[in-house]
């Protein structure tokens, strides 16, 4: 069988269906290999940004949150759509901010995700957040979720047992433990040493809140 390459697949005509606040919906016609051509819809999406807050070598912050299209609430990182000209990381401290009222003084980026290829162009960028501070900052309206604080051990177990479903959350979370375990454990245990700071992030979170 031939290799399959990206430069086999040629767009012939695309059409947009639909244009909202913050995604469209594209019909795109296409020739493959043997020329043979096909139709599919697609989403498109600016992309995203996922933040992985850690508090200290075996806590993170998580958020539980209300999804209207499944009308469940969710465990999950924070996370939030790149607005217009935004950068991903611009977008990691603004979203930190809004869903967690929490500020980081140290980001860095440890990969990129496709959530959903077969139907989206959405990529996701993945941050690990620390040094965090408690920050006053409004969420949108249309935003219902609480930040927890959760343990490494908890974050095992919950996905274990399916109680973590959010794929975003799960990845980010390999990723992110995966990275924490390496080198970047020593340079965090130096940079997460301001223990008031964290024990003020750890109360106002067991308060609802993490603002001033």
């Amino acid at each position: 069988m031939a290799k399959i390459t990206s430069s086999q697949f040629r767009i012939l005509k695309r059409k947009s269906i639909f244009k909202g606040r913050i995604f469209s919906l594209d019909s795109i016609r296409m020739r493959g290999p043997h020329k043979k051509v096909f139709e599919h819809q697609v989403v498109q999406h600016p992309g995203a940004a996922v933040i992985i807050p850690v508090l200290d070598e075996n806590h993170l912050i998580c958020i539980r949150q209300f999804r209207s299209s499944i009308r469940r609430v969710l465990w999950e990182f924070p996370a939030g759509t790149l607005e217009k000209g935004e950068s991903p990381l611009a977008c990691a401290r603004r979203e930190l901010a809004e869903e967690v009222h929490c500020q980081a003084r140290y980001f860095k980026k440890i990969g990129t995700i496709y959530p959903a290829p077969g139907i989206s162009t959405e990529l996701m960028h993945l941050y690990v957040a620390w040094s965090l501070t408690p920050a006053l900052k409004d969420r949108d309206h249309d935003e219902f979720l609480e930040p927890k604080v959760l343990s490494l051990s908890d974050f095992d177990r919950m996905i274990a047992r399916g109680v973590i479903q959010d794929a975003k959350t799960v990845v980010g979370y390999f990723y992110g433990k995966k990275f924490l375990s390496s080198f970047f454990r020593k340079r965090l245990s130096k940079q997460t040493r301001n223990r008031s700071s964290n024990a003020e992030v750890k109360k106002r979170l067991r308060k609802g809140r993490c603002h001033g």
